[in-house]
């Protein structure tokens, strides 16, 4: 019996990031989905290296930027951090792919359940994390002003473990890609550590378009051995059973 449990918990767990097939991904209507407070100009945003890749914190006199509803069922998650994934070239350095396409660079915001006492309680816990993973893909001719508030900042952190002050509203890009009919959810790991499988993953499918000049700044950052961080996502993960789903109808 023992060993028959083992097994089952091994098909139903599973780590990140994985492909999203269409072919495999089941519809599901979930309750409308609920972001407030990512993109406020209230209080300050810090622009980081921690030597492994670029992380954004929000802080000062704002609200918390939570997210509710969905596949959270009742529970809040508070925003924690907002981190990117990029690679040697344009043509690969997102984590998800979908349909076996690959895109240039990927963001996770990593949001933690406001019903555990703190961040590294959460890492214990099946439900402990939310990510929403946003998609980005270089195009010819294409202008992202408002990502420039993160790019144009780059220089100044290319140092591991130092940081600036950037835009509280640095992360208004995410609007239009939020706003869609729908997106991809299952769960998997956060990738930190041991990797603990903790996180209900909801990736948005609209793809962001993002010069390649904005990409290659990201490249220019440097670890704590001052070599240049050309590549920091990880491989796709099986799926092991797992239900990757489609979210419908979740705005509010």
């Amino acid at each position: 019996m023992t060993n028959y449990t083992e097994f089952i918990k091994s098909q139903s767990s599973g780590q990140a990031p994985i492909d999203l097939n269409d072919k495999i991904v089941r519809p599901k209507r979930f309750s409308p989905l609920i972001l407030n407070g990512h993109w406020l100009k209230d209080g300050n945003a810090t622009l980081c290296n921690d030597g492994i890749k670029a992380i954004i914190y929000l802080n000062g006199d704002r609200i918390p930027s939570m997210i509710s509803g969905g596949p959270l069922i009742n529970d809040e998650y508070e925003f924690h951090n907002a981190h990117f994934h990029w690679g040697e070239d344009d043509c690969r350095g997102a984590e998800h792919t979908i349909n076996g396409t690959w895109f240039s660079m990927e963001c996770h915001m990593v949001h933690w359940n406001q019903k555990y006492l703190t961040f590294a309680e959460c890492l214990k816990y099946r439900d402990g994390l939310c990510v929403l993973a946003y998609l980005f893909l270089v195009q010819s001719g294409c202008c992202n002003v408002k990502f420039e508030k993160i790019s144009e900042n780059l220089k100044y952190i290319q140092n591991a473990e130092s940081e600036i002050n950037i835009p509280a509203d640095c992360l208004s890009w995410m609007r239009v890609a939020t706003d869609c009919s729908y997106y991809y959810t299952y769960h998997g790991s956060y990738n930190v550590g041991n990797n603990p499988e903790c996180v209900t993953w909801i990736i948005f499918p609209v793809i962001i378009p993002i010069q390649s000049c904005q990409v290659n700044e990201f490249r220019k950052l440097k670890d704590i051995n001052g070599e240049f961080i050309k590549a920091n996502w990880r491989d796709i993960q099986p799926l092991r059973g797992r239900q990757i789903f489609l979210a419908l109808h979740f705005i509010d």
